[in-house]
């Protein structure tokens, strides 16, 4: 391999004992996708916070206590709870202390404590063409497409390392030429732009283009540019990291990378193209919600973390009304988004609702057995494909809108969509 002089001394255990392991687990990967050498990388969104087990809470306080320290800007992802309401989520005192022992683990390597799925609503993020490592698949996504950082899918705690190293491997989508579009995805002419009025189209589209394309780097023609936002861009990369691998995918006048369809293609011709149909948009729908559920049990927004402006805008759609006895609604922030709701006046305003707001945790470990929830409504695709295989939950998918409506009813309310006839 070919090592800058940095890279060797680190190798060679100059940097710390920590150190050198980081770099000899990082040569092994470069060693297995035939790679001869490294770039640095700007930062490190590090993913093994959500407590999975004693291994893992062994292996940060290893790390910390025998000197590995973070090389770059490093935040944290989400935790298994709130780290101080984890009592009122009912989570035992054994996964509280846990988390507390990763938490503290990362930060005395010096992590940035940002405990947050979101971390680009904290306002730490790389900019357009730097090298970044993560292993948070929505992060990934968001990162790679929206702000045209790179990044491969890492896993933690893998990107953990690349964080005490300061450099990843240089393959995969760190490099140009592989981030260019293969495929296209196009909408078809039933799928008109006025549909895309209503959020919720941004996930069943976003589902739908997963399932075609899995883990390939493609294009998807035909979302309109106007009104779209930051949070409508967070949750399609979430859920088409859910429903396919994806890591980076381009909007077509969209995306940084893809202002034009010669861009996204780096000049050539797409390889395949696929159309998806308002029919598609219904089986996605049909992937993530069951049509039988008419009664819920709870509702939670924020997979991933909701910003301020989602907070505002659940505020502003329950128009004062309240939370139906009949269901629980969860609204999951990042902590510093928390901070600037009870700096408001917000927080107060939403706790009047009936609304429960929480930290720090990633709803998909909440305790439902001790909740006794059986079904949850959600407007996060994400969320919605993952809350039944991994907690037995029956999902139903709405728009922000809808969640509020049904909360306020007790029961599910869905308005007539062109992909619900």
């Amino acid at each position: 391999m070919r090592l800058t002089d940095v890279e060797k001394a680190m190798l060679n255990g100059e940097r710390g004992e920590m150190c050198q392991q980081a770099m000899q687990a990082l040569c092994d990967l470069a060693s297995f996708y035939d790679v001869e050498e490294f770039v640095e990388v700007v930062g490190c969104h590090d993913d093994s916070t959500v407590y999975a087990g004693e291994a893992q809470v062994a292996f940060a306080e290893h790390l910390a206590e025998h000197g590995a320290r973070f090389a770059v800007p490093t935040t944290t992802n989400a935790t298994a709870c709130d780290i101080s309401l984890w009592d009122r989520q009912r989570h035992d005192v054994e996964t509280m202390a846990a988390t507390r022992r990763i938490e503290a683990a990362h930060v005395k390597m010096g992590a940035i404590p940002t405990w947050s799925c979101a971390p680009y609503h904290v306002g730490v993020a790389p900019s357009f063409g730097q090298q970044f490592a993560s292993a948070e698949s929505n992060v990934i996504c968001y990162y790679n497409s929206i702000i045209g950082a790179r990044t491969n899918r890492y896993a933690g705690p893998l990107e953990l390392l690349c964080g005490i190293a300061g450099r990843v491997p240089y393959f995969g989508l760190h490099v140009p030429e592989n981030r260019y579009a293969k495929g296209l995805v196009k909408l078809g002419d039933d799928i008109r732009p006025e549909y895309f009025e209503e959020e919720d189209i941004y996930n069943l589209v976003s589902y739908a283009y997963g399932s075609i394309v899995a883990d390939r780097v493609w294009a998807l023609e035909g979302v309109p540019a106007r009104g779209i936002t930051n949070e409508i861009l967070k949750q399609f990369s979430a859920t088409a990291a859910s429903s396919g691998g994806i890591a980076l995918f381009h909007l077509i006048g969209i995306t940084p990378e893809a202002q034009t369809k010669e861009q996204a293609f780096g000049g050539k011709e797409p390889e395949e193209t696929v159309e998806i149909h308002l029919s598609d948009l219904a089986a996605a729908e049909r992937q993530i919600t069951n049509p039988d559920v008419t009664d819920i049990d709870a509702i939670v927004l924020g997979c991933p973390h909701c910003s301020y402006n989602e907070c505002a805008k659940v505020e502003e759609l329950f128009r004062g009304r309240h939370v139906s006895d009949h269901v629980q609604f969860w609204l999951i922030t990042p902590r510093s988004v928390n901070d600037r709701l009870k700096d408001s006046g917000l927080y107060e305003k939403l706790i009047r609702l009936g609304v429960q707001i929480y930290s720090d945790g990633c709803i998909l470990e909440y305790r439902n057995q001790k909740f006794g929830t059986k079904t949850m409504m959600s407007n996060s695709g994400k969320f919605d494909t993952y809350c039944f295989s991994m907690r037995g939950i029956q999902p139903v998918f709405g728009s922000m809108k809808e969640c509020i409506e049904s909360a306020v009813a007790g029961k599910v309310v869905k308005e007539a969509k062109p992909w619900r006839k």
